[in-house]
């Protein structure tokens, strides 16, 4: 769980993230966070927080955000305040880091979100488009869908497309919540709450239950099969 102070890092986006004030240290009125952009870095998915209003004070550079369609740049100074619900996404437009303070009100569990996107980041597990796996997906969309949600396909869809996959996902060791590598002796969450695991081990596990569900489809078509063929027989003895 983040503590003010906590830094993390997105190397895919070479985003820098510092927590200045997590959601249990506000009584989950408030997440406050210190960012850095690089230049030239992938935008965001376009997303909505369906439940909370965000914001961002550029402290240097440039951030360019397209807030329902509409377009602006904030310099150093300026800010935005983004109703809930309401679709967005940034990007830094300058030539230089972009340095800015976000918020998120009500918190919700939107730290914890950070956290695993950005362990996934750490661990390279997000796609050319920087989105995890369809079955990571699965199971986190559900989880968060709270505090953040894609904008395409529309929400039933995913709903639906993800309630399909998400018990998939959960027998190959898929978790909502993916640790961060904070280093050191830090509390990790219990393996409910999505359990670090080594590419190897999930692997394995995955590789397991494939051969569990293949085995078990085999045995219904045999046992199919067999049972066919004695009714063949008994037409033909007859």
């Amino acid at each position: 769980m983040a503590k003010t102070g906590d830094e993390i890092f997105n190397p895919r986006m070479g985003q820098r993230m510092i927590f200045l004030e997590t959601g249990a240290e506000s009584d989950g009125g408030l997440l406050r966070n210190e960012s850095y952009i690089p230049p030239a870095g992938d935008a965001e998915p376009e997303h909505v927080h369906p439940f909370q209003e965000s914001g961002a004070e550029v402290i240097s550079g440039s951030v360019r955000f397209r807030v329902s369609g509409e377009e602006r740049s904030l310099k150093a100074g300026e800010s935005i305040t983004i109703p809930a619900d309401t679709p967005h996404f940034f990007w830094n437009d300058g030539e230089e880091d972009a340095h800015f303070i976000g918020w998120f009100r009500p918190a919700l569990k939107i730290e914890r979100f950070f956290e695993a996107f950005f362990g996934l980041a750490q661990d390279g597990k997000l796609n050319e488009k920087g989105l995890p796996s369809m079955l990571q997906l699965a199971v986190m969309v559900p989880h968060f869908g709270d505090e953040i949600r894609l904008t395409s396909p529309p929400w039933a869809v995913q709903k639906a497309t993800f309630g399909a996959l998400a018990p998939i996902g959960r027998l190959l060791g898929y978790r909502p919540e993916y640790p961060y590598p904070y280093g050191g002796d830090r509390d990790e969450p219990s393996a409910s709450e999505g359990a670090r695991v080594s590419t190897n081990a999930g692997a394995g596990r995955g590789a397991i239950a494939l051969m569990v569900i293949v085995a078990a489809l085999l045995s219904v078509a045999l046992l199919l099969w067999r049972r066919r063929r004695r009714e063949v027989g008994d037409k033909e003895f007859l």
